[in-house]
């Protein structure tokens, strides 16, 4: 009977908390409240060519730290927002080519704030961009003279040199109609005259439907002969082609019904190093690009700085002797170049196929292809074996006789693409 009250106490002991005074006192943590944007106005104006948007104004109940995050909206990839809230173009805007969603100079994007706990609700905005009339004076004015019923000649005066180049239209050509556009650009000791023979795209230009453009590059005082001045953003360059090639681009969509969501390039050698300079600092304008027979120059490699993802195809002769596939000091190894494009546009997949020795010479050709990209764009870097420093064409008198037809394999997978729109 005394071991029954014994136990019978330790277990009231134990009801009480071993006797510590009652129920336990810990301090519940305090609520936490959420950040909010309290912005009056939600819509901005600013003028073309200024990359400042806005500022976004924000608070927090607790006092805790805000950042800011623009996580939606049709246009939120060309924005970037700072650590204190202040909204900026990634690539200033320009009125008369504009890159929102709709193509009507009014950009959306939504915002939100967070406080390390919690997220404020979404606010949209929208950005209006203005016409700058100060800068309608550097639209060019070429003046052209017809070759034939559908090719033009054109000059005009750009930066101080006369520039050259020459239009094709397709037979059926309405500048009501939206059509793409593609350059394409000689190689050096070149003209473009004969660029427009050798590369086959005047053969199926009627067929395809497109507008083509064939500058003329400049005998300046760096270089003893024709050519192009890739390699870099115009910084430290004698001539911008760079810039000339983007008013090409501009003219062009002003004027002939060029839709700018489906602009190409392609060149040929030194034209090659020039499209991927274009690559590298004109993403927001051109859409996918052909280089054939160059590559990235080292100042490229170094400073390439495109805005979204390239779609790119590279074709090579595995005998190049003037541009190497495997490189030199002055020239980037093709292979590095399809290592730096595919990590640029965040490519997960890899494949290699082979194609067919169509011409019967014995020699074929195969692409190393990666997919799976960023808005699912694509790169394909195909090598055509036994084959020089020549354009690819399967026309032997056109100084090609390869086994693909330049022309048609580049158009096919230029026109797959369009800017702000995945591939079909």
């Amino acid at each position: 009977m005394k071991n029954y009250y014994i136990f019978a106490f330790l277990l009231i002991l134990a009801g009480c908390g071993g006797g510590g005074g009652g129920q336990s006192s810990s301090t519940p943590e305090p609520q936490n409240n959420p950040p909010d944007i309290i912005n009056t106005n939600f819509e901005h104006e600013v003028i073309e060519n200024v990359s400042f948007a806005f500022d976004v104004l924000s608070t927090d109940p607790d006092g805790d730290p805000i950042s800011y995050d623009i996580n939606s909206g049709d246009d939120q990839s060309l924005f970037l927002i700072n650590d204190v809230g202040s909204v900026s173009f990634i690539n200033s805007p320009d009125f008369e080519n504009p890159q929102d969603n709709d193509s009507n100079n009014i950009y959306e994007l939504s915002i939100r704030v967070f406080d390390g706990k919690v997220y404020s609700q979404n606010y949209d905005f929208l950005v209006n961009v203005v016409n700058d009339t100060a800068d309608d004076d550097n639209n060019i004015s070429p003046v052209c003279s017809d070759q034939s019923d559908n090719l033009e000649y054109c000059t005009l005066s750009w930066e101080n040199l006369s520039r050259e180049f020459y239009l094709a239209k397709p037979s059926d050509y309405s500048s009501e109609n939206s059509i793409p556009l593609l350059i394409s650009l000689h190689g050096g000791s070149d003209y473009a005259t004969a660029n427009m023979e050798y590369t086959g795209f005047l053969d199926i230009i009627n067929e395809e439907n497109f507008v083509a453009i064939f500058p003329q590059g400049t005998v300046a005082e760096g270089k003893g002969s024709t050519g192009w001045y890739a390699g870099g953003d115009c910084t430290n360059i004698e001539v911008c082609d760079l810039s000339f090639i983007e008013a090409l681009i501009d003219h062009s969509i002003d004027n002939y019904g060029v839709d700018s969501k489906r602009v190409y390039v392609s060149g040929f050698s030194n034209g090659a190093f020039m499209v991927y300079t274009l690559a590298c600092f004109l993403s927001n304008k051109v859409t996918a690009v052909a280089p054939v027979s160059g590559s990235l120059s080292p100042e490229d490699y170094d400073t390439c700085n495109p805005v979204r993802p390239m779609p790119i195809l590279h074709i090579h002769g595995l005998n190049d002797s003037q541009i190497p596939v495997q490189g030199n000091d002055y020239i980037t190894p093709v292979q590095q170049v399809y290592s730096f494009w595919r990590t640029e546009n965040s490519c997960i997949q890899e494949l290699v196929t082979n194609g067919d020795d169509t011409n019967g010479d014995g020699y074929a050709w195969y692409s190393d292809i990666a997919t799976e990209c960023s808005e699912n764009v694509s790169i394909n870097f195909t090598y055509l074996e036994n084959f020089d420093h020549n354009w690819p064409t399967s026309n032997p008198d056109k100084g090609g006789g390869s086994d693909i037809n330049g022309p048609e394999y580049i158009w096919n997978f230029l026109k797959n693409y369009q800017i702000n729109n995945a591939s079909e």
